[in-house]
């Protein structure tokens, strides 16, 4: 996964959701990773590649 790339839901049967959906989703996602302790360690390799980041 590139270090800039989003999560991106993919819609199904044609149905794609719209832009608030997809913020919310990504929202949803990242709370997941947070708690599952998946985004940690990314978000430090991140910042030790690139210090100008934000949270």
């Amino acid at each position: 996964m590139s270090k800039r790339a989003q999560y991106q839901p993919i819609g199904g049967n044609g149905d794609e959701p719209s832009a608030a959906q997809e913020v919310i989703y990504a929202k949803d996602f990242k709370k997941a990773d947070i708690a599952g302790g998946y985004r940690k360690p990314r978000v430090k390799e991140a910042k030790r590649e690139n210090p100008d980041l934000q949270r």
